[in-house]
């Protein structure tokens, strides 16, 4: 990395690693972020360094391990949401992430320009937001600091969540042990101010902060100072929308109230689940004359969206919940509000799929020829060596029960599923101990019925 340092402001390097850094996007606590140029590929991207003197001081360790966590955690999640992770290196022994660059601004930005924005537009930039968590929470990765700071808008509306730098990872089966306080206070849950785990339904306790905030202008508890804000957060129960905003349909209420539960059981317990509750209300929909983001976030059709045959959504549902799990069904429902046709609703839904082998096969199932009718997606048969995406063959399991297996656990997991069955095959001895293990993974009891009664009879 070419930097000098003078003083204590360090000049704006020519370049890092391999990419020529043409300006400085931003700069925090943490490091610097610089726009840059991939000569190789010819595309701009946003390169985050850590700041030197972190590294060098008592903690420098525990901060080298939060960048690398970062990396990990958001190169796991590959969605239309999410900002994208490139690359990863180190110049001069400092390391630096090179992402996405995303051309739009903060929702903090827009909150303190605008104010409170329309439901509509609130609702639709939340959907989007509970759509990247979904996927980040079934990838197996807790954000733990969404605010509007780390929510992106597009010109076109698209909305992209980062920095996942305090993420945490959690083990397959959805525990956690770290239990330190991480975030920021004004969107912390109330488990993340004590010593409770903290797990996916935080995430979702932020996002109806977030949700509060973009209805309202403010957040449910703020001022006091720190302390004061932790006693309110773990003691007071949030105000209405309705009341602090009087224009906020009074049936959000009882969305947010349960967005903010205090307790975690009490919340939704999974984005797929609040982002049905949010829609149910079909906020986006009723929002039909102007308004300030109208043509930029959530504008409804001018003519309505054609009725596409249960059928056709069955298979689109099946077809994309192996490449994104449960929340798919929620996107598939809601992209048919908008489509116009079979090929705009399969190019749209195809475009959160992130291998494109995947995407081809899943445009031939929806709006092509489907390769399976609707009693053979079940059949542990069904797969084929030629779209298969597991071994030959793995301990005393063929290739087409491996497959079987994973498309079946995919339904209830997402794309996880590969490396559970891989993992369970080498441990078992039978295709019933194989289906009992995978069963294991499934939290919910009604689920991992559903699963089981899959498993084909010995």
């Amino acid at each position: 990395m070419d930097e000098q340092d003078e003083s204590d402001e360090p000049l704006r390097p020519a370049v890092i690693g391999r990419y020529r850094i043409d300006g400085e996007l931003g700069r925090g606590a943490m490091g610097t972020v610089y726009l840059g140029h991939d000569t190789t590929i010819d595309r701009p991207v946003a390169i985050k360094t850590i700041h030197r003197q972190l590294l060098t001081g008592s903690h420098g360790a525990e901060w080298e391990q939060r960048f690398r966590r970062e990396v990990r955690a958001a190169g796991r999640c590959v969605h239309p949401n999410i900002v994208t992770v490139f690359d990863y290196g180190e110049a001069d022994g400092l390391p630096y992430i090179v992402m996405e660059h995303v051309d739009g601004s903060s929702l903090r930005e827009l909150v303190r320009s605008r104010g409170a924005l329309s439901p509509g537009n609130a609702a639709a930039i939340i959907e989007q937001v509970l759509l990247a968590l979904g996927h980040a929470h079934e990838q197996g990765v807790v954000h733990r600091d969404v605010k509007p700071a780390n929510v992106l808008l597009l010109a076109d509306g698209q909305v992209k969540v980062t920095d996942f730098g305090i993420a945490r990872l959690e083990s397959v089966d959805g525990k956690g042990n770290e239990r330190a306080a991480v975030g920021t206070p004004g969107y912390m849950a109330p488990e993340q101010f004590g010593s409770l785990d903290v797990d996916r339904r935080a995430d979702l306790y932020s996002a109806g902060v977030v949700l509060f905030e973009l209805l309202t202008g403010s957040r449910p508890f703020h001022g006091g100072g720190e302390q004061a804000l932790r006693e309110k957060v773990l003691h007071q129960p949030p105000p209405r929308p309705s009341t602090v905003r009087p224009s906020v349909p009074r049936e959000l209420d009882p969305v947010l109230e349960r967005a903010l539960a205090k307790g975690p059981a009490h919340r939704f317990q999974s984005a797929e689940e609040f982002l049905e509750a949010l829609l149910a209300l079909g906020l986006v929909e009723r929002e039909l004359g102007p308004g300030p983001l109208d043509s930029r976030v959530g504008k409804a059709p001018v003519s309505p969206a054609p009725t596409f045959d249960e059928a056709v959504l069955g298979r689109a549902e099946r077809a994309l919940v192996e490449a994104l799990g449960p929340i798919a069904r929620v996107l598939v429902r809601r992209t048919a509000q908008r489509a116009r046709s079979l090929s705009e609703l399969a190019e749209a839904l195809a475009t959160a799929i992130p291998d494109e082998r995947e995407r081809r096969r899943f445009r031939e199932r929806v709006a092509g020829a489907p390769v399976y009718d609707a009693d053979e997606e079940t059949r542990p048969d069904a797969a084929t060596a030629s779209t298969s995406q597991m071994p030959s063959a793995l301990g005393p399991f063929d290739q087409a029960t491996l497959e079987a297996a994973r498309h079946h656990l995919a339904e209830f997991l997402g794309p996880i599923a590969k490396v559970l069955v891989k993992q369970a095959a080498g441990r078992s001895s039978s295709v019933r101990e194989l289906y009992r293990r995978l069963a294991d993974e499934i939290a919910d009891a009604e689920e991992r019925a559903r699963f089981l009664a899959r498993s084909p009879s010995p």
